[in-house]
């Protein structure tokens, strides 16, 4: 009686568990419902997505805008690399420049970022949309106590002051303005009046001038009758130039025979 009530206990426990084994899902299977119901989700959101953009075409043009410029900006945000070609480019385009006609600003500024990039204390950071390049106190490689201890690092609201160059679509933008007209010296024109020291755009590329510029290398072209007039205005010089010489031949002889005459 016991023998046969486990054999029955048995039995039912062997099915329960066979039941339960066929109705559970595989891995794959589950796999497969998760991938489809993912894909059905991503269908969705883009299709409302389409809806929105046909229903207001304005604003789904700005954000597209936005988001290619973002992309863009990203790509184009400079590197290292590029910082340091700009920086040697700056410092060969004022050793071609006489001392006195460099600007004392942009000399300072290159000379300053020569200096910290000779001792390491350069860093660059890239954030995406723009790349900053900022003062570090220490070289990266110092091993001195100060340069590694955590607490003695520079706090953060600090940070604003140690940026040396703000780069933004594929360019360094202070190092460019500093490097605006970088073979103007100030100091050359400070003993000239007020009014004398600043020079308008009109002043310097005015087209009178440029006018001028280019008629002085055009071929002279005279008339008939500019070339009698010349021809004439030589023959009466020629003919003043001889009376001349004779009334000094004459005054010579004169003077001569009154010496003799003494």
């Amino acid at each position: 009686m016991a023998a046969a009530a486990l054999k029955r206990l048995w039995s039912r426990s062997s099915g329960d568990t066979g039941d339960a084994a066929a109705a559970k899902p595989g891995v794959w299977t589950r796999l497969g419902a998760w991938s489809r119901a993912l894909l059905r989700d991503y269908a969705e959101a883009c299709g409302d997505t389409a809806a929105a953009a046909r229903a207001r075409p304005g604003r789904a043009a700005m954000y597209l805008g936005l988001l290619g410029g973002a992309a863009a900006c990203c790509a184009l945000a400079p590197s290292e690399a590029a910082f340091e070609e700009a920086l040697l480019d700056a410092s060969g385009t004022l050793l071609l420049l006489a001392p006195a006609t460099r600007s004392r600003d942009s000399e300072a500024y290159v000379q300053q970022l020569l200096w910290l990039r000779g001792r390491g204390r350069l860093r660059h950071v890239n954030l995406g949309l723009c790349s900053l390049v900022y003062e570090a106190p220490y070289d990266a490689q110092a091993s001195l106590y100060q340069a590694r201890c955590r607490y003695l690092q520079p706090r953060l609201v600090e940070f604003p002051d140690r940026i040396l160059d703000v780069g933004f679509v594929g360019r360094w933008w202070i190092l460019g303005a500093r490097m605006h007209d970088c073979d103007i010296n100030d100091e050359e024109f400070l003993h000239l009046p007020a009014h004398l020291r600043v020079v308008g755009p009109h002043q310097l590329h005015s087209e009178a001038n440029e006018r001028l510029f280019d008629e002085k290398y055009q071929p002279v072209v005279l008339t008939d009758d500019q070339v009698d007039q010349a021809l004439w205005e030589e023959q009466v010089l020629q003919k003043e130039k001889k009376d001349k010489l004779a009334l000094s031949q004459v005054d010579s002889l004169v003077r001569r025979a009154q010496d003799e005459t003494q």
